[in-house]
Formats: structure tokens, C-alpha cells, sequence
């Protein structure tokens, strides 16, 4: 009987510990974080193309408003607006700019 009761205990802790353990994937204070990041891809030349075009047509539309100091940086993300235009013009050439490409843009423009 003594046995019996043994091998049942045994049985059942075995079962147990296998249940508690989980898998290796589970998240546990003991385990490292994997943190995956995204691979930067290369500039094709298609993408170099539409830059500067998307470049050449936000400048041409500053310009055309009377914001010649005002350059695109597409190199960035969001592209970056620097220079400088007339105190209280900032607004307006960024706005300009964003309507032109379409897109937003950080501003580092400086008022005269």
C-alpha cells in the first residue's frame, strides 16, 4: 500500500514539474529580450529619382512665392525645411512646402 501511494506521489509531482516548466518561447523574468530591427534598405536609383524631383518642385514653388533662402533636405525623415524667410512667414512657407510635396516636414527655418 505504502508503494502504491509512493509511485502515485512520485507520478503526480513528475507531472507537475513537467507542466510548470513551459516552453522556451514563454516570457520569464529570466529570459533576454530579442528586440528585432528593421535592416535599412539602400537607395535605388528610383527612389533617388523621385527625391529629386519631389526636391526640385518643393523648391520651385518656395521660390516661385518669394522664399529663396529656403532649402529641402529629403535626406531625413521627415524631410527637413532650412533657411531663412521674413518675420512672420514661417508658417506660410512651410505650409507652401507641404502642400508642394505633399507630405510633412520638420521645420528649421529661422525668421529674419
Amino acid at each position: 500500500m505504502r508503494i502504491k501511494l509512493l509511485v502515485v506521489l512520485c507520478l503526480s509531482t513528475f507531472l507537475f514539474l513537467a507542466g510548470c516548466r513551459g516552453s522556451s518561447e514563454a516570457n520569464n523574468a529570466n529570459n533576454t529580450a530579442v528586440v528585432k530591427t528593421a535592416t535599412p534598405l539602400p537607395k535605388t536609383s528610383e527612389t533617388a529619382a523621385v527625391d529629386t524631383t519631389l526636391k526640385t518642385k518643393t523648391e520651385t514653388e518656395l521660390k516661385a512665392k518669394g522664399f529663396t533662402d529656403v532649402t529641402v533636405d529629403l535626406s531625413t525623415t521627415p524631410a527637413t525645411l532650412r533657411g531663412t524667410v521674413p518675420k512672420g512667414k514661417m508658417a506660410e512657407a512651410v505650409r507652401v512646402a507641404q502642400e508642394a510635396a505633399g507630405k510633412p516636414f520638420t521645420n528649421q527655418i529661422t525668421e529674419k
